[in-house]
C-alpha cells in the first residue's frame, strides 16, 4: 500500500463539499438523544459543555488538517503506514475498519428502535435493515461523486425541520435554565464527553481529503461543518431544557424526536410520524460515507475487490442487525462504540501529530 493516493480529477470533489460531507457524518442518530444525555451528567448547564465540546472539535479539526497538510495526497490509513511501518500501519487500519463497522451497525439499529418505538411496533428488523442496507449499496456502486451527492441532496432535503422547533420554542420555561454555572467542572467535562460521543463521524478527514480538488481551501468548508454541527445540538439541548422540566428529560429517550409531538397542521394531527420518516434521510448519509469508508479501507489495506466487499459488508450488517434485538444489547453497543470512538477520533489525531513533528526533527538533525 503506498502512502500517497494517486490524485483522479474525474473522481475529485471542490473544498466546499467538505460542509456537506463531515455535517453529514455526524448529524444522525446522536442527535436524537443527545439532551437527554447531557442532562444526565451536566443538569441544567448542559449547554456549556456543548459549547466547550465545539471549542474541541474545531481544534481537532485543525490538528487533522495539519496532518493532512504534511503529505502530499494521503489518507489516515498510508499516513500511519508510513508513521509506523507495514504491519503495524495495517492493524491501526484494521482497528478503524472494526470501529467503523460498529459506528455504522450502531447508527441503524437505533434508527430502527426509533421507527419501531414511534410509527410501527410490529415492523421487522430485517425488512427496515434490508431497506436501508440497500440504499447503501445503490450508492457506494456509483463512486464516491455519488456518495457525496447523496449527503449533499440529504442535507436540503432534511434542514427544514430546524425551522419546526419554533413551536416548542414559544412554550420554553427560561427559568428552568437557573441557577447558572451550579454544576461542578468534572461534571461539565463529562457532558463535554457526551457530546463527543454524539458527533462521532469527524474522522472522514481522514479518508475524504485525497479526494478534494483544491486541498488549500478545505479548511474553511470543515470548521463550517463542524460549526454547523454543534449549533444543531446546542440549539436542540437549549430548546429540551427550557421546555422540558428536568426530571421529564431525564426520562425521554429521543427528545429532540419528542419535540416534534406537540408541532400539527390543518391537514397533519401527528406530526411526530413524520418527523421520524424524515429522520431516515438524516441518517442514510452516515450510512453511505461510513460504508464507504470500509470500502475504501478494505481495497486500501488488502487490495480487496470493491464489488464483493461491498456485497459482503452489507451481509454482515444484515446479519448482526437482526441478532441483537433486546435494548439492554443495543445500550452496550452504543456505549462501547462511543468509548472507542473517543479515543480514536478526539485523541488519536494529536498522538499522530506528534509523531510528524518528530518525524521531522529527526530528518532535521540528520540533514544537519
Amino acid at each position: 500500500m503506498k502512502t500517497n493516493i494517486p490524485f483522479h480529477p474525474d473522481r475529485a470533489v471542490q473544498a466546499f463539499y467538505l460542509f456537506f460531507i463531515i455535517h453529514t457524518s455526524q448529524i444522525g442518530a446522536g442527535l436524537m438523544g443527545v439532551p437527554r444525555i447531557l442532562v444526565l451528567e451536566a443538569g441544567v448547564d448542559a449547554w456549556i459543555s456543548v459549547l466547550i465540546a465545539g471549542l474541541y472539535l474545531h481544534l481537532v479539526v485543525f490538528i487533522m488538517l495539519q496532518i493532512l497538510k504534511s503529505y502530499e495526497n494521503a489518507d489516515i490509513l498510508g499516513i500511519q503506514q508510513d508513521l509506523f511501518g507495514v504491519w503495524i500501519g495495517k492493524t491501526l487500519g484494521t482497528v478503524y475498519v472494526l470501529y467503523i463497522f460498529l459506528l455504522l451497525l450502531t447508527v441503524i439499529k437505533n434508527y430502527i428502535e426509533v421507527v419501531q418505538v414511534f410509527v410501527f411496533p410490529e415492523m421487522p428488523i430485517w425488512l427496515m435493515a434490508l431497506f436501508l442496507l440497500s440504499l447503501m449499496v445503490y450508492s457506494i456502486l456509483g463512486g464516491f461523486r455519488v456518495v457525496v451527492g447523496t449527503s449533499v441532496i440529504f442535507f436540503f432535503l432534511t434542514i427544514w425541520l430546524v425551522f419546526t422547533i419554533y413551536k416548542p420554542i414559544t412554550y420554553m420555561d427560561w427559568e428552568h435554565f437557573l441557577p447558572v454555572f451550579r454544576t461542578p467542572a468534572p461534571d461539565l467535562l463529562k457532558g463535554v464527553q457526551q457530546v463527543t460521543f454524539s458527533v462521532l463521524g469527524l474522522e472522514i478527514l481522514f479518508f475524504v481529503y485525497p479526494f478534494i480538488q483544491d486541498k488549500k481551501r478545505a479548511a474553511l468548508p470543515a470548521h463550517a461543518g463542524v460549526f454547523f454541527t454543534t449549533f444543531l445540538i446546542l440549539l436542540v439541548t437549549v430548546v429540551s431544557i427550557g421546555y422540558f422540566s428536568p426530571d421529564q428529560l431525564k426520562a425521554i429517550v429521543w427528545a429532540t424526536l419528542s419535540l416534534f409531538k406537540i408541532i400539527s397542521f390543518s391537514v397533519l394531527e401527528r406530526f411526530d410520524f413524520i418527523a421520524v420518516a424524515l429522520w431516515m434521510m438524516v441518517i442514510i448519509p452516515n450510512i453511505v460515507l461510513f460504508g464507504w469508508m470500509i470500502v475504501h479501507s478494505l481495497k486500501r489495506l488488502f487490495n480487496a475487490p470493491k464489488k464483493p466487499t461491498l456485497y459482503g459488508l452489507a451481509f454482515l450488517l444484515f446479519f448482526t442487525s437482526i441478532t441483537a434485538e433486546k435494548r439492554v444489547a443495543l445500550n452496550e453497543l452504543t456505549n462501547w462504540t462511543g468509548e472507542i470512538g473517543f479515543w480514536i477520533v478526539f485523541v488519536y489525531p494529536f498522538l499522530i501529530y506528534m509523531m510528524i513533528l518528530l518525524k521531522k526533527l529527526m530528518k532535521k538533525r540528520n540533514a544537519s
